[in-house]
């Protein structure tokens, strides 16, 4: 099947559905940026983290709480303007996403410095709004698949660290990750359920490990994706299994990713033949 306009159209919708449903589960657990109310900031080691701290936004907005819920207006509001102008017409919608990329990288860099989460998690907020600055199908097409082999990336770069950093070698590193992650919440709540079960696991190296080089192997899978699109939807149930797990044993939330899926779920459309 051919890429089309109209399925640029569904994969906007699917984008903007996925996003409003993250900022509601968002806002429910208290993370927009006025709920979060940030008081200090963490420096990463990168450099282009270095140079947007130059410009000071985000000692700015530590300054000023009151713009707290205007940044948070103006970022959600975003995905939903650039929906309905590129609804009208496709060159209005380009111009609404090039003022959603300048936006959400500007929110999202302040956002994750702030101790709150990774800017790893929201690679998608910052990557597609290139991909709808795009006008022609054929350029629509070529950046929906860079995205997908940047995913695809993404997950299977992590099985490739764990090797290389010798970490599936070691087997106590499981248990060592679940003490270190969870340290807080062991002295914290020593007789809740989820302290034991992850107390228990903990004590159990050989579980854990079995554990950890279960997630490897399914991260390595994301490899297949490099040289076929047969198993791309097997690749969204293997990222969703991922997902859960990664919330069960170490509390870490990823949802944020979940917009890449989109690019796995239509990698089979073709460019119409001239």
């Amino acid at each position: 099947m051919s890429l089309t306009l109209e399925h640029r159209k569904k994969i906007v919708l699917l984008y903007c559905g996925i996003f409003y449903l993250l900022a509601i589960l968002k806002w429910w657990n208290g993370l927009f940026l006025y709920q979060a109310q940030p008081h200090l900031f963490n420096n990463r080691y990168d450099v282009f983290t270095w140079i947007f701290m130059k410009t000071g936004i985000h000692q700015w907005l530590l300054d000023n709480p009151a713009c707290w819920k205007f940044f948070d207006v103006v970022f959600y509001a975003m995905p939903a303007l650039f929906f309905l102008l590129n609804s009208w017409k496709i060159s209005a919608g380009r111009l609404a996403a090039v003022a959603m990329l300048i936006i959400n990288w500007i929110y999202i860099q302040c956002f994750t410095l702030y101790p709150t989460n990774s800017i790893e998690s929201y690679t998608a907020w910052l990557l597609f709004p290139l991909l709808f600055m795009m006008a022609s199908v054929q350029s629509f097409y070529y950046v929906f698949h860079g995205l997908r082999y940047f995913f695809l990336y993404f997950f299977a770069s992590a099985g490739v660290w764990k090797i290389t950093q010798m970490a599936i070698f070691n087997g106590e590193q499981m248990s060592g990750v679940l003490l270190f992650q969870h340290a807080e919440y062991l002295v914290s709540s020593p007789g809740y359920w989820y302290t034991n079960f992850i107390y228990w696991l903990a004590r159990n190296p050989s579980i854990s490990y079995c554990l950890y080089l279960a997630g490897l192997l399914l991260e390595l899978c994301f490899f297949i994706g490099f040289f076929t699109r047969r198993y791309d939807r097997l690749l969204i149930v293997l990222f969703i299994v991922f997902l859960l797990a990664d919330i069960l044993l170490m509390r870490i939330h990823y949802w944020e990713v979940a917009p890449f899926l989109i690019t796995l779920w239509y990698s089979k459309l073709k460019l119409a033949e001239k």
